[in-house]
């Protein structure tokens, strides 16, 4: 359930905030003061902006095929569930597990694949994101090369 979180945080808000600030000191302070706390409500708005600047996509529309709920409230319950979890001592059942699995794939084929795609980003081996240039470039001596 944190992967979820942590998989927009990491490709999509971290990224693009840090590249708007052109000083590198400066843009990890602010990093860390948008995107500290956890919880989706202390971002979904700079997120909503993200998702349709650089996509056709409205975040608040985004939802699986085989499911009414929409992707993000989806992701609000699983939170809402983690953090019983974390903060109660309850159990996640097998089922809570599942869900989470398949929202979590979700949200990468259907907000994380397209901004990288739209940044003209590709996903390579070990979840290492680039440049079409980077990947053609990699040296046989670099850590997530693979042959």
């Amino acid at each position: 359930m944190t992967c979820i979180e942590l998989l927009l945080k990491a490709t999509i808000l971290k990224p693009i905030v840090s590249g708007l600030v052109h000083h590198e000191a400066l843009a990890e302070i602010i990093v860390a003061h948008v995107l500290g706390q956890a919880g989706f409500d202390r971002y979904d708005k700079l997120l909503e902006i993200i998702i349709s600047t650089f996509t056709d996509l409205e975040l608040k529309n985004i939802s699986r095929d085989d499911e009414p709920a929409k992707l993000f409230s989806e992701c609000k319950a699983l939170q809402k569930i983690r953090n019983k979890i974390i903060h109660s001592g309850e159990v996640c059942t097998k089922e809570d597990a599942e869900q989470a699995r398949i929202v979590s794939v979700a949200v990468y084929e259907l907000i994380v694949k397209p901004i990288i795609g739209a940044l003209n980003l590709k996903v390579g081996e070990h979840g290492v994101i680039g440049t079409a240039y980077y990947f053609r470039n990699l040296k046989v001596n670099d850590p997530f090369h693979s042959p």
